[in-house]
């Protein structure tokens, strides 16, 4: 199984075949363990899960990730966020 083999490409396959079955909390498990952010916020603006949304966004902070916060913020509809954003990017 993809537990047993801790294997990134093992993930991102169940993670794709979970997607198409509408199965999401495995997609969610899948691109957490694959730290593939960008689908991972995404997934969360789609289920409408605000609080993980937010998580994302310290997350992007924590790494330095200018365009993966300003999408968290511009997902969560925070000008504020977005304009700390474009001001540090300069």
């Amino acid at each position: 199984t993809a537990y047993e083999m801790s294997d990134d490409e093992c993930w991102h396959r169940l993670g794709l075949e979970a997607l198409r079955q509408g199965n999401h909390q495995v997609v969610e498990m899948s691109y957490q363990r694959t730290k593939n952010f960008e689908r991972l916020s995404f997934l969360y603006l789609l289920t409408g899960n605000v609080e993980k949304l937010r998580k994302m966004l310290r997350i992007a902070e924590m790494r330095r990730d200018i365009m993966g916060r300003f999408h968290n913020a511009l997902f969560l509809g925070s000008a504020s966020e977005r304009v700390r954003v474009l001001e540090e990017a300069g």
